[in-house]
């Protein structure tokens, strides 16, 4: 598969499922328009000129060229028409099972069940990913000290590096609990009074010592510890510049521009330190065999080194729980907090970093298709999960966006439909064109500014 077929496999994973997730969202529309006796005139799985068609129960459902998204048109626009033409102030001659002639409750609850539907979709995806065997990661508590390393973390003091652990210790236990890894070390020590007992080994002897933690603004204390990791090549990504150079999983790097590296720590250093293009990195591969490999790596927004590849970890069996929608529609919430409070930073300009992480939808299919490909890397497992996450996220977001009060989105003709409720007078044919004119605009504006920021991450990526 060459680079390009497989940018456009990652684009095809990600369009994929953000199309399944607006198609459930016009699903939502359909069966609750139906179930309120609002004919629907086209359900459409996909966008632009229809390639096939057939009709049931009044309903042309087809399937368009562009397989984006899709749409579902409910009858009212002839009544919209009319009203217009006649200069009427009402809607006063509208057809059968127009959505104008259904009462705002019924459209209320219509406009309504697109996000619901989203919402409800999520909360299923998270329970079936509750059940999804895991894969979690197991690193040796191998550590080193942030005194070791001092560009690396602001010269950040070190409480354990001054009460005498040093690189390469071992830690084997924190006062009476036995620690099998870094992750049950973190564990531990995020519920730590400030005061603990660490047991290392080195150099094959048992060592003990007191450490008092330095207290974190945000709460709990912070010791100085980091875990150190061999610079065992895991996977490289398929066409980047290091796998052209035939970088190869199981490889060892031991240097980096000359410079001896030990750990994740060491080659940090020396990629932070780094500002020629081209970058050498000597490995050693399964036969002891040392290589020279010559390239220039990619680079981030931000201008940092991607060198397209990671290292190799340990994995072990997670905790997996039991199939629950009560579960997944709790997972589901706290997802909904957090995009509500990034929208609420957006607007509030509280985030400059969130600002410039805007995307439109041809970056978010390539990131979720990045995603999901690192994921299927790793296994199967990792990539349909990565999938399902992504798309719960992508659900969830769609539902928050269609709920704000804007003219052309399902909130804003919530607010019309459920003002003429309240009021029980129907708003005039003129004043709801404008405003759908109105949010028609908005939502153009909204797209060209999502596509311009996609533009611009792409034309970044290639300087």
């Amino acid at each position: 598969m060459s680079g390009i077929a497989a940018i456009l496999m990652k684009y095809l994973i990600g369009l994929v499922g953000i199309t399944i997730v607006v198609v459930i969202h016009e699903i939502g529309h359909l069966v609750t328009a139906k179930l309120n006796g609002i004919d629907v005139e086209v359900f459409s799985f996909g966008l632009g000129p229809k390639l096939l068609a057939t009709q049931h129960k009044g309903t042309e459902y087809r399937i368009s060229l562009f397989p984006l998204g899709g749409y579902c048109r409910l009858k009212g626009s002839d009544d919209l028409s009319q009203a217009l033409i006649h200069k009427q102030k009402q809607f006063t001659h509208t057809e059968e099972g127009s959505l104008f002639s259904a009462h705002p409750a019924r459209r209320v609850l219509t406009y309504l069940s697109g996000p619901i539907a989203n919402l409800l979709f999520a909360a299923l995806l998270y329970a079936i990913l509750a059940s999804l065997p895991t894969q979690v990661i197991t690193n040796e508590a191998v550590v080193a000290t942030t005194a070791d390393y001092p560009s690396l973390f602001n010269n950040q003091e070190s409480p354990a590096y001054e009460a005498g652990i040093r690189k390469g210790d071992k830690i084997i236990a924190l006062g009476e609990i036995p620690i099998d890894d870094w992750q049950a070390l973190e564990t531990q020590l995020s519920e730590s009074q400030g005061h603990e007992q660490f047991t290392i080994k080195r150099e094959g002897a048992t060592f003990m010592f007191m450490v008092q933690g330095t207290p974190k603004p945000e709460g709990g204390f912070r010791y100085g510890l980091t875990p150190i990791q061999e610079l065992k090549v895991g996977s490289v990504r398929y066409g980047s510049p290091a796998y052209s150079q035939g970088l190869q999983e199981g490889d060892v790097i031991v240097s980096v521009a000359d410079i001896p590296v030990m750990n994740q720590l060491d080659l940090l250093t020396v990629l932070n330190d780094h500002t020629e293009d081209e970058i050498s990195i000597t490995v050693e591969d399964t036969n002891g065999q040392k290589r020279d490999l010559h390239f220039t790596p990619g680079r981030n927004e931000r201008g940092s080194i991607v060198l397209g590849f990671t290292l190799a970890v340990e994995t072990k069996e997670g905790e997996n729980t039991q199939f629950s929608i009560i579960g997944g529609i709790l997972k589901g919430w706290n997802v909904a907090e957090e995009t509500i409070a990034s929208l609420r930073n957006l607007v509030s300009r509280r985030d400059a970093d969130l600002r410039s992480e805007v995307t439109g939808m041809a970056r978010s299919a390539l990131m979720i298709g990045d995603i999901t490909t690192l994921g299927f890397e790793s296994s199967t497992v990792s990539g349909i999960r990565g999938l399902l996450y992504l798309m719960g996220v992508v659900s969830i977001s769609l539902a928050v966006v269609n709920l704000l009060p804007i003219p052309a989105f399902d909130g804003g003709q919530v607010v019309i439909a459920g003002l003429e409720w309240i009021t029980g007078k129907q708003m005039k044919p003129r004043t709801y064109y404008h405003l759908q004119l109105m949010g028609v605009a908005f939502v153009i504006v909204l797209f060209l500014i999502l596509t311009l920021a996609d533009v611009r991450h792409f034309l970044a990526l290639r300087r």
